[in-house]
């Protein structure tokens, strides 16, 4: 079943449909009833012999397009159907296809309208699922067996057997249409959850394909996304310069490790690393160069980091690692780790002429909340602005006394920008 926002899409869309069609199947039972190519031994002419069948029809067709058009028009204004707009809809469409059938069709002929129920049966089915359909198709049923039985009733149906027996045939038919369509419609829907998950940047999610057990269309794209949801994960999630996680990848892994953490108290540190004279790498040897040391960078700081450890580049000389179940000296100490490693390497991509070092602001505390790592973020690049007051090449703890913050952890003033 789809949701609310989805659901009044298709109904403005079949609005269209539903008036067309109406048009187009009444004014051919007017016409072949007019002309008399059909037989006017309808119900109606014994119920109530002075009616004006093709007049009734007429007049109801409109107001059932006039329903469709305004009903449609009360779901575009909301933009959301629940269950009792599509209910109210198939129920009119019923009426209508029943109306017809006692206003102007013979009733040895009533088994040619199980076509026209079909034709609404598939797009309830298709469109809105089990609930609606089976709704549906009861109701096509009592419809059906009422008009059969009044027919029977008043004599104009000799042999009612022929026309349930015709009956029951089209609910073992729709029935086991239901229950294939049924079958594909949930598949899709699982596989459609898995590709919403992939479109916010989540690609841990699989098709299982183990309940598939004849193959279709739908299990073939299935185990296309789990062949490639690997590669579009790292072309959605990665920063294809350093080879670290990018913004989007971090918020993922952050929101994932931010929920693991509060719900265990644990603690969290965000590093936050800026290169030391970035500017200089570029304007001597190029911005050729300085790519080849941001790509030098992001694989030396993967190597450092620690497993669980998140490691992004949000843009430009910049990057934060976020230190899952680390506090304060836990996070100091990878801070050090890293200076150290720094001071002590060549970088090749530079030939080894210039040294390269890193500033670095740490931040660390226990989660209790969502906000953790906005906060920590924040104040670690706070800390980091004070290592680079205090001349590079250094790690600085953020403390309480260093900034204010507010609750969302933004900055309530600023620093000059240091390069």
């Amino acid at each position: 079943m789809h949701n609310d926002r989805t659901n009044a899409e298709i109904l403005l869309w079949q609005a269209r449909y539903r008036t067309v069609f109406a048009g187009i199947m009444s004014t051919a039972a007017i016409v072949l009833k007019a002309t008399g190519l059909v037989a006017s031994n309808a119900l109606v002419g014994i119920v109530a012999p002075g009616l004006n069948p093709l007049a009734v029809l007429a007049g109801l067709v409109v107001v059932y397009l006039l329903f469709v058009q305004l009903h449609a028009r009360v779901v575009g204004r909301r933009g959301s159907a629940g269950t009792g707009a599509v209910m109210t809809v198939v129920a009119a469409d019923l009426l209508i296809i029943f109306t017809a059938m006692f206003l102007v069709t013979p009733p040895p002929e009533y088994s040619l309208w199980l076509i026209v129920a079909v034709f609404a049966l598939q797009l309830t089915q298709l469109y809105f699922g089990w609930a609606p359909a089976l709704y549906n198709l009861f109701a096509i049923a009592i419809g059906y067996s009422a008009l059969v039985a009044t027919a029977t009733r008043l004599g104009a149906l000799r042999d009612p057997a022929d026309a349930l027996w015709t009956l029951l045939l089209f609910m073992i038919g729709a029935l086991a249409y239901l229950g294939l369509q049924g079958a594909r419609t949930a598949r899709l829907g699982r596989l459609m959850r898995v590709f919403e998950r992939g479109a916010e940047g989540d690609f841990s999610a699989s098709y299982d394909e183990t309940g598939d057990r004849l193959p279709d269309e739908i299990t073939f794209v299935g185990r296309a996304w789990n062949q490639m949801r690997g590669n579009l994960e790292q072309i959605v999630l990665t920063d294809p310069l350093s080879g670290c996680f990018n913004r989007r990848g971090f918020d993922q892994l952050s929101q994932r490790e931010i929920a693991r953490a509060v719900r265990a108290s644990n603690e969290m540190a965000v590093l936050a690393l800026d290169i030391d004279h970035f500017k200089r790498v570029n304007d001597q040897y190029g911005h050729l160069t300085g790519d080849e040391v941001i790509r030098e960078i992001g694989g030396l700081l993967r190597e450092l980091a620690r497993a669980g450890d998140v490691v992004s580049r949000p843009g430009g000389e910049e990057f934060t690692i976020l230190a899952t179940d680390t506090g304060a000296q836990g996070a100091m100490h990878l801070a050090e780790r890293i200076l150290t490693a720094f001071r002590s390497r060549a970088f090749t991509s530079v030939r080894g002429q210039m040294p390269i070092t890193i500033s670095i602001g740490v931040a660390a505390e226990q989660a209790r909340n969502d906000e953790v790592v906005k906060t920590l973020i924040a104040r670690a690049d706070e800390a980091l602005y004070a290592a680079k007051r205090n001349g590079r090449d250094q790690s600085v703890l953020w403390h309480p006394g260093m900034r204010t913050f507010d609750a969302a952890g933004r900055r309530t003033g600023s620093y000059p920008t240091i390069n």
